[in-house]
């Protein structure tokens, strides 16, 4: 009876020949209606539509619990029809073979295989001529059977087409590969969902945060969405990455703790989202967060595993060459052959193929990421390893000696290439300062490093985490560690006086500044240092750099006859070639004296001549800042058109190191030009943008400069007077949604009807020779 039936499915569908010894079955059936919501995956959706219409073997591929054979299912239930002759599924996730890869699709199709027939060969003859979809579901552990598979049927078989699900892709010439993502994540700024400022909008959210709300609300029926959770949520999402696995689970764990709780456990993640919160329907490695990445972890070789516990310890992800170098080179004590950069750019790319690493191109350069929860499986592997210790040694060696490079280089035509590589490194550097040294690291090293910081924390609009590096560091080395590394610590310690004062801690910079000028009173005046970094050599030099700090503390108090005094008594005692502020930073330092005495002559002779030194360096970040200076001059001469030209001058310079805190300093004194000299409108949309800059770098308004603040309260004074308070508090809004950047771009467009640029004959000289006005600046500068 039952064979009678069946064998009238199969004539309906296929006719009355058989195909060899084979027996065929109805196809699967796509178009069940899901238990869940499916959130998101609009593009991918539409990605994979489009492909398997062109392409014969498409293939998603991502990491583990990131929503892979749930989206596969939904792009086959989307173009089933175009498929007249059905779409099947075969999962793989249990099979302990590649030999069994073929004879499970056959089953899946529902083809049987003669005893004598090979199940490929029956498969071939069930399907030849038909147009079917098949999808082929979890390959990452029988690759090489898929390939073999999946490659032969495609040959015997020109209507087929195949969707494969896999952690990587199968290198398979006529495969498309489709990476699926984890879920979008909120923006937050400071810990917060990112306001859109209009009052009547909620802060915007995010499919991850769609999903878990969903899922939260499904499992613990006592949980809602509201304004005081929604935070929480968002901080939640990010942390566990958008993934959609450890979402749900972490959804289930409501019925137990509140959200708050929830996320304060995350640092336990995988013991958090174990097996008590998955779903009992699951496959067994998806009920449990660490038992997904078990998986992975077995289909990993010992060169993939190492790499992956090592760059574990990278927080901002690496860059590909410095990838290799923590993955590649012995240290000493190891084993010589353990490893090389070859060896490594293969277990690299093999981490990148298993989607556990993710490479992104930024400027030209590869630079590799990996998720906070592989990182997380990661670290306990390598806890687990016995190797923690010299893991992390190598690491922090290696970051260190970056940030130490880098302060050589200030000062250099190699400045800004150094300031944008260590923006991208400032996580790792962040991880590596704020941590207990391990055992047997050199205090030279963080010491050496410190030289690097200055600059980086300042321009990258860190100027308070700065300060609180330094303090760490300076409190663990209150002192010269030894004769041998005084110089190097007479660096950090101007790193710090330098930070602090920027920071508006003026007793702690003062503090520093006597500590470090008693360790020179106490250091024989010719001695040195085998350090190759430290580029200071007498006690008279270091010195002379203390005395320029002291200035300029006074400088910014508006103390301007103690701020010269020490410049002169610095430039008086020698020069030197420190990577730091240097002997043009004293120049600067007493043009800028003479600018609040009103001495313009002098200011301007003086300023000058410092931004001449400057360009014949390369130091891209001083002329930012000479530029301004020279702005300050003539805008309080009156010469509002030279003012502008040398702003503009200056902005171009900031975008090239990316500078915020410059950006918003020039942006400030823009404002008070702008609004002095007619335009009150374009003057309260920047005051509005730069309101968004200051509090979270960590420095005072205008790094606290009396004169600068004074001329911003006369620039907002006269918008205010100009504007009305109505209408100021419009532009000043409209300032803040756009931003900084945006907020600039049109308030020179804005300029440049009534400010059309400086006779040339009276505009100063740029080190590019490019002198091209308002308007030129203006198209370079636009983002």
């Amino acid at each position: 009876m039952w064979d009678a039936r069946w064998e009238q499915v199969r004539r309906d569908l296929y006719g009355p020949e058989t195909q060899g010894n084979a027996v065929c079955v109805v196809p699967s059936d796509f178009g069940h209606v899901e238990a869940t919501s499916f959130v998101g995956r609009e593009p991918e959706l539409a990605a994979g539509g489009d492909l398997l219409e062109r392409c014969r073997l498409v293939t998603l591929v991502g990491v583990g619990g990131v929503g892979k054979t749930r989206l596969a299912k939904r792009i086959v239930r989307e173009v089933a029809e175009r498929f007249a002759d059905g779409t099947y599924c075969a999962e793989l996730a249990d099979l302990g073979s590649d030999h069994a890869v073929a004879e499970a699709i056959a089953s899946a199709v529902g083809v049987v295989a003669g005893a004598r027939q090979d199940p490929l060969s029956a498969l071939a003859g069930a399907l030849r001529g038909r147009s079917v979809l098949l999808l082929l579901d979890n390959c990452e552990h029988v690759l090489d059977g898929c390939v073999r598979t999946v490659r032969d049927l495609l040959a015997l078989l020109p209507k087929l087409r195949i969707l494969a699900t896999s952690r990587q892709p199968l290198d398979i010439g006529a495969e498309h590969v489709l990476q699926v993502r984890p879920l979008g994540l909120p923006t937050l700024v400071n810990g917060r969902l990112h306001e859109t400022g209009a009052a009547d909008e909620s802060p915007v959210t995010s499919p991850a945060m769609t999903l878990f709300m969903d899922r939260a609300e499904a499992a613990a029926p006592g949980f809602r969405r509201t304004e005081a959770n929604l935070h929480t949520v968002a901080r939640l999402c990010q942390r566990l990455d958008g993934l959609p696995l450890a979402l749900e689970i972490a959804a289930r764990r409501l019925r137990t703790l509140t959200v708050d709780e929830l996320l304060e456990r995350l640092d336990h993640r995988f013991r958090l989202l174990g097996p008590g919160g998955g779903d009992r329907t699951a496959h067994p490695r998806h009920q449990a967060l660490r038992a997904l990445f078990d998986w992975s972890y077995e289909l990993c070789t010992e060169a993939e595993r190492t790499a992956w516990q090592q760059l574990s310890l990278c927080s901002g992800g690496a860059l590909l060459t410095d990838a290799e170098q923590l993955c590649g080179h012995a240290e000493e004590g190891e084993d010589p052959d353990a490893g090389t950069t070859d060896d490594a750019f293969e277990a690299l790319a093999g981490l990148v193929d298993k989607s556990l690493l993710t490479s992104v191109e930024t400027d030209g350069r590869t630079r590799l990421h990996m998720l906070e929860t592989v990182r997380a499986y990661g670290q306990e592997r390598l806890a687990e390893s016995g190797r923690a210790q010299l893991a992390l040694r190598r690491h922090r060696a290696w970051y260190l000696n970056l940030a130490a490079q880098a302060g050589i280089a200030y000062g250099s035509p190699e400045q800004a290439e150094w300031l944008r590589r260590l923006r991208a490194e400032h996580p790792n550097l962040r991880q590596i300062v704020t941590a207990p040294p391990p055992t047997g690291e050199p205090a030279e090293a963080v010491l050496r490093a410190s030289l690097g910081f200055w600059l980086h924390c300042l321009t990258s609009a860190n100027v308070g985490e700065g300060a609180y590096w330094m303090r760490t560091i300076l409190e663990r080395h209150p002192h010269p560690p030894s004769p041998a590394t005084t110089v190097t610590w007479c660096q950090a310690a101007w790193v710090a006086g330098f930070l602090l004062l920027l920071h508006g801690d003026h007793n702690s910079t003062h503090e520093v500044i006597s500590r470090s000028e008693q360790v020179l009173a106490d250091m024989p005046a010719t001695s040195g240092t085998a350090d190759p970094s430290a580029h200071w050599a007498t006690s008279a030099e270091l010195t002379s750099a203390f005395l320029q700090l002291r200035s300029l503390a006074a400088l910014v108090t508006g103390d301007t006859a103690t701020a010269a005094r020490h410049a002169n008594s610095a430039l008086a005692t020698g020069r030197w070639s420190a990577p730091l502020l240097t002997q043009q930073q004293c120049i600067a330092q007493l043009g800028f004296a003479a600018v609040l005495q009103g001495e313009r002559t002098r200011s301007t002779s003086l300023l000058e001549q410092a931004l001449a030194m400057s360009e014949a360096q390369g130091n891209t970040w001083h002329r930012c800042y000479l530029l301004w200076a020279l702005a300050v001059d003539h805008g309080e001469a009156g010469q509002p058109k030279i003012a502008l030209q040398l702003l503009h001058r200056a902005l171009q310079h900031t975008r090239k190191i990316d500078e915020h805190l410059g950006e918003a300093a020039l942006s400030e004194t823009l404002a008070w030009v702008l609004s002095s000299h007619g335009d009150a409108h374009s003057a309260a949309v920047l005051l509005g943008a730069v309101d968004r800059v200051w509090h979270p770098s960590g420095t005072p308004r205008l790094f606290g400069f009396a004169l600068l603040t004074a001329h911003r309260e006369r620039g907002l004074e006269n918008a205010r007077r100009s504007l009305g308070e109505i209408e100021y508090t419009r532009a000043y809004q409209e300032g803040r949604r756009l931003g900084l950047r945006h907020a600039l771009e049109k308030a020179i467009r804005d300029s440049e009807h009534s400010h059309q640029g400086a006779d040339p004959a009276t505009a100063h000289r740029d080190d590019s020779r490019t002198e091209q006005g308002t308007q030129g600046w203006a198209d370079g500068y636009a983002p």
